[in-house]
């Protein structure tokens, strides 16, 4: 346990006193869901000391009722300079050498919360929802082959990205439900779910037995249910519209990052890809992690990012990332002849920056909004035992299968050593079985 907070921290956890998360939690004794921050294995409430006054004293003078709300909005569109020092006041709470809940351990029993007896909520108000394309590995990995047709030798320049569905964005735990889509009736013998004009349920109407029969095409359940692991930053401060943000500047709009599963299903996705892009492949579910990791979190782990090729208006003088390193694991529901899926990667394979992305994606005068969210993309690297997702995986390991029902998807990040380092906890879904 680490010593230097007045709530115990294990030596392993992600969430030391140099890290302060937000999030949104509720328990089973006051259901309403208020922001919090993790620390250790525990949750400080954060609007049982804003309704004791407790942050009169911050430095930074802000209304504190936004840490009664039910999401991170009005709490994150104050600003960076303001969330910063709410932030830093919240770890001399925490100090055991500066902390006034030493001295008042009533408050301290009625502010902390263990976080297996809290429920996780999403932490902002999604009003909409952006998704890159950063890995050069992944887009060559998955835009040859599989119904995809070539790569495009230059699809970074300009930076590619896509509208998701932010209404089916959820928070880790949900579980998943295997989707249905418009399949090809060409079944495969590995699959889970076989698809063919014999085994049509018997309720399928006429109109689309005569579909599958004149076209080879059914609808059924996906075969081949697949995950992205990526990370995502929140937009805090909004911009005008028609307002383009430099480059420079970008910073003073990004809150914080969480882990992101962009769950796909690529049978689904292949007569949807061209012209316009994947559609019902992937609007069914997109899982975070509910602890959002700030930016001054992630300030110590700044480093210069690779030399490439950019536009010159996505040139930036202070070109860095951060060194932040992912990692995914399958937990299988049963027997598995195959070996098991995994990886390990990190967020120097992101071509673009957070920075890059923010300023691309305002380039035109779209307005952003507290709590838009922004992804990476998939984050794959060169090396096999970085590829982060199961279609560029079963190129190397075959016996890798799609994700089967009850199987479960976990990811994590990190930064630094786990003594004084920064985690970001877990992302995690498990499949379940369609509903026909």
């Amino acid at each position: 346990m680490t010593s230097q907070s007045i709530i115990p921290i294990p030596a392993d956890s992600p969430f030391s006193l140099a890290n302060i998360p937000f999030g949104i939690f509720s328990t089973q004794s006051q259901p309403n869901p208020r922001p919090g921050v993790a620390i250790g294995e525990h949750i400080l409430d954060l609007e049982v000391l804003a309704l004791r006054g407790i942050f009169t004293d911050c430095e930074v003078a802000f209304p504190s009722d936004v840490l009664t709300r039910t999401t991170l909005n009005a709490f994150a569109a104050l600003g960076r300079p303001t969330t910063s020092g709410v932030r830093a006041y919240i770890q001399s709470l925490l100090s055991r050498s500066f902390s006034p809940l030493l001295s008042n351990p009533s408050l301290l029993e009625r502010c902390t919360v263990k976080q297996t007896e809290a429920t996780m909520h999403l932490p902002f108000d999604i009003g909409d929802f952006t998704d890159f394309t950063s890995s050069k590995t992944h887009a060559k990995n998955t835009h040859s082959g599989h119904g995809h047709g070539g790569a495009d030798a230059d699809m970074f320049h300009p930076p590619r990205a896509a509208s998701g569905r932010a209404s089916t964005i959820i928070p880790s735990g949900t579980p998943i439900v295997r989707p249905v889509g418009h399949l090809s009736t060409n079944a495969s013998p590995e699959r889970t779910y076989s698809v063919s004009l014999d085994n049509l349920p018997q309720d399928t109407p006429v109109e689309s037995r005569t579909l599958a029969r004149t076209t080879g095409f059914t609808l059924a359940p996906t075969n081949e249910l697949d995950f992205e692991l990526e990370l995502g930053f929140f937009i805090s401060v909004p911009t005008e519209h028609f307002e383009r943000v430099p480059v420079e500047k970008t910073e003073e709009h990004i809150f914080g990052v969480v882990l992101l599963n962009d769950w796909s299903a690529r049978d689904i996705q292949i007569p949807e890809t061209h012209p316009f892009g994947a559609f019902n492949a992937k609007n069914f579910a997109s899982t975070i992690s509910p602890w959002v990791v700030t930016l001054d979190a992630l300030e110590p782990f700044k480093i210069v990012h690779d030399i490439r090729r950019v536009p010159s208006y996505l040139v930036d003088k202070g070109d860095t990332t951060y060194d932040i390193s992912v990692s995914m694991e399958v937990i299988p529901s049963g027997q598995v002849e195959g070996d098991l899926a995994m990886a390990r990667s990190s967020l120097r394979n992101s071509y673009w920056t957070f920075r890059q992305m923010l300023a691309f994606h305002t380039l035109s005068g779209c307005r952003m909004r507290t709590g838009d969210l922004i992804g990476t993309g998939t984050l794959s690297g060169e090396d096999t035992t970085s590829l982060c997702s199961l279609i560029e995986q079963r190129k190397h390991f075959p016996n890798r299968m799609f994700l089967q029902d009850r199987d479960e998807v976990v990811f994590t990040a990190w930064c630094g050593s786990p003594q004084g380092g920064v985690g970001f906890g877990e992302c995690r879904g498990v499949v379940l079985p369609a509903r026909l």
